[in-house]
């Protein structure tokens, strides 16, 4: 089944407390697929990435300020380009933060 909903996929649920998923590559690879591909196209900015993971762009930022999405994402002047695919792989995959 392909998760067409952010709820679905589980972005947005208890993101701040690290809810871990361990999705698979084949369950990133499905937001290739539509209705993903039109709403989160494969490079995100900050407003986008924060309305798929259901944050605000502070606590977004504050998560780049503390090196928590180093590797998800390229700055260019003053705007952040961020690849999906590789966010959703450090938020459900990647290691535990502590604050």
């Amino acid at each position: 089944m392909v998760p067409t909903t952010p709820r679905q996929l589980g972005v947005g649920l208890m993101i701040g407390r690290r809810m871990r998923l361990n999705l698979r590559k084949a369950e990133i690879a499905a937001l290739n697929e539509e209705p993903w591909r039109s709403t989160y196209p494969p490079i995100l900015s900050v407003s986008q990435a924060c309305a798929m993971l259901g944050v605000a762009q502070s606590t977004f930022y504050e998560w780049i300020a503390k090196g928590r999405l180093d590797g998800t994402f390229r700055r260019r002047g003053k705007r952040h380009l961020i690849w999906r695919d590789r966010l959703i792989d450090k938020i459900f995959n990647g290691p535990e933060w502590s604050d």
